[in-house]
């Protein structure tokens, strides 16, 4: 492993950990309740975002198997609109 290799792993595991606790702390706010719309599509995103971090640095395809990366995005990607679409249904229609 190179410095930058390294640099660039430590960049990310900080940005994984700070995105964590935010989601956390985001969540945290609505004890037993429902969490309203927006927050939950926050929520989706900064999970989607961690996810590509580690899919890219920690599994290290970011510069051998971009097509690997791309597929193994499209995971959270799928259960992210599932969930929102879950979501908007109850909101929608229940």
């Amino acid at each position: 492993m190179t410095a930058k290799q390294s640099a660039r792993l430590f960049a990310s595991a900080n940005w994984v950990i700070m995105l964590a606790v935010i989601g956390a702390l985001i969540a945290a706010q609505w004890k037993h309740q429902a969490v309203p719309l927006a927050i939950l599509g926050i929520l989706l995103v900064l999970t989607v975002v961690k996810a590509r971090l580690i899919i890219l640095d920690f599994m290290g395809l970011r510069d051998d198997r971009p097509a690997m990366a791309v597929a193994l995005w499209a995971w959270p990607m799928l259960f992210s609109f599932a969930a929102l679409g879950r979501a908007l249904g109850a909101f929608w229609f229940g």
